[in-house]
């Protein structure tokens, strides 16, 4: 049997195409975050992974369940993602950002 380079070739491409959709977050520690932010009415930074893509919503958490929550955006009006969905959160300082 023998190597082929288009075997090779085709594997680099699959490897370059994916996209990590994994989270160093718990679900308890998601939770403690989003408790945080909707409590003192603060805006964070969400990464959720959106049909096998990494996509940034930017807003408020309006309400929180542990399940999901809906976030009030400038742009986009709320939007509901699930708590499994979320792969990062991060404070949004207006100032630093905008």
């Amino acid at each position: 049997m023998g190597f082929f380079l288009s075997e090779h070739t085709s594997s680099l491409a699959a490897e370059k195409s994916c996209v990590d959709l994994s989270t160093d977050l718990s679900v308890v520690e998601k939770l403690e975050l989003l408790s945080q932010l909707y409590v003192g009415q603060l805006k964070g930074c969400f990464v959720v992974k959106e049909k096998n893509q990494k996509t940034i919503i930017i807003g408020e958490v309006s309400e929180l369940s542990s399940k999901d929550l809906s976030i009030k955006t400038s742009s986009q009006g709320y939007r509901r993602i699930e708590v499994s969905d979320i792969l990062s959160i991060q404070l949004w300082e207006e100032g630093v950002y905008d």
